[in-house]
């Protein structure tokens, strides 16, 4: 009977150990759960996510063909050294990690050469964490990047591959200095944004007010404050020299902002930054994504009247409409002094 290790039986664990057993439809595979929680594997044992709770990392992967890391960042580093010495020849070993550079080091540090390491990203996830949050669909229609170690086996990269295309998502391959620069970016700045949003108000002494009126926009916006402890601080450490890079060009964009939004004589400047942010946004959450869908030159080909009349708001048009005349005005009063001057 084929065996595959999980260990980390939380959201992503245990979703993995839920579709696992769903896309065998009846046929013989034995899931085995390890979780330094054991109360977590004993809920995804009883969940049905996997068959075998054992905390035991060496017993764990005994006869294993597959092994999933789905546990903190730092607390892999152990694990493949604790196990390395049990596995099977021919095993495969791959990860749901955030970051990658780290993550494949180790596994080249700790894995014997009869073992193939291919390193994985779910970009999938929901604020709930723990087993009895996880889903068999969770995956469903995600991207899923695909890190693999040059000295992984040909099959082995096809194994993970299917691995997540059996969850329901697809490959994206790329290398570990590639993908851990994009996920800063998406997904580890919008967290520490979301940290830095919450303190600033949560600090202020006008807090007990601010947090009385705090709707769905605040809420939204803070979300990720609320994300696992001891994962987010895996994954700042890790990636800290990418997460770093991102925060500073991020502290550019707020000064850029604030610079207009103190510009009393080109109120334009600041509509226009909003309004074509909010055509892009609306364009991303439509689907348009991926090289093919996006093209930056597209944007310097449409006409500032074209730009103008594809957003969808009459009030927005209309204001547009308003701040150009302004302009106009202005800058005809400015060249009507500059002509009386010379007079």
């Amino acid at each position: 009977m084929p065996r595959v290790t999980i260990f980390g039986t939380g959201l992503i664990g245990a979703s993995i150990g839920l579709r696992l057993h769903r896309s065998a439809g009846g046929a013989d595979l034995e899931i085995v759960g390890s979780d330094s929680f054991r109360d977590h594997a004993k809920a995804a044992e009883r969940a049905g996510a996997i068959d075998l709770a054992e905390p035991d990392p060496r017993r764990a992967v005994e006869g294993a063909s597959l092994v999933v890391l789905a546990t903190p960042i730092l607390a892999m580093r152990e694990l493949l050294e604790e196990m390395a010495p049990a596995l099977a020849e021919g095993a495969i070993v791959t990860d749901t990690g955030s970051t990658k550079a780290e993550v494949l080091r180790w596994a080249r540090q700790w894995l014997p050469p009869t073992v193939s390491f291919v390193g994985g990203h779910p970009m999938a996830g929901k604020t709930e964490t723990g087993p009895d949050a996880a889903d068999a669909t969770l995956f469903e229609g995600a991207r899923w990047a695909i890190v693999p170690t040059r000295e992984a086996a040909g099959d082995a990269v096809e194994v993970v591959s299917g691995l997540a295309r059996m969850m329901g998502a697809q490959p994206m391959f790329m290398d570990a200095a590639e993908h851990d620069a994009y996920v800063a970016a998406i997904s580890h700045l919008p967290h520490l944004v979301a940290t830095a949003l919450f303190r600033l108000t949560r600090d202020s002494e006008a807090w007990p007010e601010l947090s009385t009126l705090a709707a769905g926009g605040f809420r939204d916006t803070t979300r990720l404050a609320g994300t696992d402890a001891t994962m987010a601080h895996d994954i700042a450490i890790t990636n800290r020299a990418q997460i770093a890079h991102w925060l500073g060009r991020y502290r550019e964009q707020l000064r850029v902002l604030q610079e207009q939004l103190e510009d009393t004589t080109d109120e334009g400047a600041l509509f226009r930054v909003l309004s074509e942010s909010s055509f892009e946004y609306d364009a991303f959450r439509g689907g348009a994504v991926g090289r093919r869908e996006i093209d930056e030159q597209m944007y310097e080909q449409i006409p500032e009247v074209a730009m103008m009349d594809m957003l969808l708001s009459p009030t927005m048009m209309e204001r547009a409409r308003e701040l150009l005349k302004r302009q106009e005005e202005r800058l005809n009063d400015a060249e009507r002094r500059a002509r009386g001057d010379r007079g």
